[in-house]
């Protein structure tokens, strides 16, 4: 039996979807000049293209690389370059 992958903007709606508002939690993403960044922080809004945190920050979906230990399916790879430090 073959088994299909969902595809790359189906598997980003499933990861947008497991951010909820109202929760705080440890975010990862890359920030305007493409540096590598970790916050934990109160999810405030999730607008259409970005996430409003409560701290006043925004940060748009496209750059968030996990958040609460989930790899965005747009950094596929980046598991094997980072650790937890």
């Amino acid at each position: 039996m073959e088994t299909t992958q969902p595809s790359a903007d189906a598997q980003f709606d499933l990861f947008r979807a497991g951010i909820t508002p109202g929760k705080f939690v440890r975010i990862e993403y890359m920030t305007d000049l493409h540096e590598f960044t970790k916050t934990d922080a109160l999810v405030k809004k999730i607008n259409a293209d970005d996430l409003e945190l409560a701290t006043g920050d925004v940060v748009p979906l496209n750059r968030i690389v996990r958040i609460d230990g989930v790899l965005s399916p747009l950094y596929p790879g980046y598991e094997s370059y980072s650790c937890d430090c």
